[in-house]
């Protein structure tokens, strides 16, 4: 009786999976189609118009393969460019700032002259 109810358990079990099993392949094929779930109004969200094989991730690994720069080279050329913003930055604060003294020294000027 033990193993004939062990038996009716197992069975039970096999089943309940085997449908688990079974509606969920049901519900994967229902939703795989020729349409890949899109309607015909709708864009692929990753490629969006493009034709086929034309990859936006191919096109810039492409396109950073042909520029020939390495890695030192970028670096090097950006930090150059840090370095020139950075110098025209402190250029123009320090003219800024003379202009302002100037300012303020005519009128501390105009002021003196006319008590």
């Amino acid at each position: 009786m033990i193993k004939n109810n062990r038996l009716h358990r197992t069975g039970w079990a096999v089943g309940i999976a085997f449908v688990a099993i079974a509606g969920l392949n049901f519900s994967a094929v229902a939703q795989s189609g020729a349409d890949d779930g899109y309607q015909p109004n709708e864009k692929d969200g990753i490629y969006g118009d493009a034709p086929a094989g034309l990859n936006p991730l191919d096109i810039m690994h492409r396109a950073q393969q042909t520029n020939g720069r390495s890695a030192a080279e970028f670096d090097r050329e950006s930090q150059t460019q840090i370095d020139n913003s950075a110098s025209d930055f402190k250029r123009l604060q320090q003219q800024r700032i003379l202009e302002q003294q100037q300012l303020g020294q005519k009128q501390g000027e105009t002021t003196e002259t006319a008590q």
